[in-house]
């Protein structure tokens, strides 16, 4: 009996190898472009969470402005300077007449407003927070429409007050600031 030999390793190409490392590299170039997904996404939530965070530290220090303004809570505030105060006084810092304001408002540092990292020209919120927020109050001008409440008999000037809060966590992008009017 007679045996072919027959030499396998002559008839093959390749082909296998080639297939495999293709389709290897498409596997590592999906799992690669996935990655890349998952941490965007991670960013954009984390950014998520910073911007949350100081919307929340701003809010509570624009109802802490709101709370100063309101006779309820025992203070009256009366703006007799006609621009910001930088005394060390407390009671007086972050107050302003906006008869004297720049014409963008105090709130932007452009233009002559206020500059948020002097601390006497700023009320600091006394909420506990590592890094506090800020605010301030503007007293607007009274408008004719304002003069004409009467009440038991006396004719009542109503006035206008505009609080505006910023916040910022530290070591971020995450900023935001808050306004709201407040009628006394």
């Amino acid at each position: 009996m007679k045996i072919n030999n027959i030499n396998t390793f002559a008839c093959q190409k390749g082909a296998v190898l080639a297939t495999s490392l293709i389709i290897l590299m498409i596997v590592t170039v999906l799992g690669v472009s996935v990655m890349k997904s998952n941490i965007l996404e991670e960013k954009m939530v984390n950014n998520d969470r910073l911007h949350k965070e100081a919307l929340h530290i701003a809010e509570l220090a624009l109802r802490e402005g709101e709370r100063y303004v309101d006779p309820a809570s025992g203070n009256s505030p009366e703006f007799t300077f006609n621009n910001f105060v930088t005394t060390e006084t407390t009671t007086d810092k972050g107050m302003y007449l906006t008869t004297a304001s720049p014409t963008s408002g105090w709130w932007k540092k452009e233009g002559g407003g206020v500059d948020w990292e002097n601390s006497n020209q700023v009320q600091i919120s006394s909420s506990g927070i590592d890094n506090p927020p800020k605010y301030i109050v503007e007293q607007l001008p009274v408008h004719n429409s304002q003069v004409d409440s009467i009440e038991s008999g006396t004719v009542q000037t109503r006035k206008y007050y505009r609080v505006t809060s910023r916040a910022l966590i530290p070591g971020t992008k995450a900023k935001v600031m808050l306004q709201s009017t407040y009628l006394k």
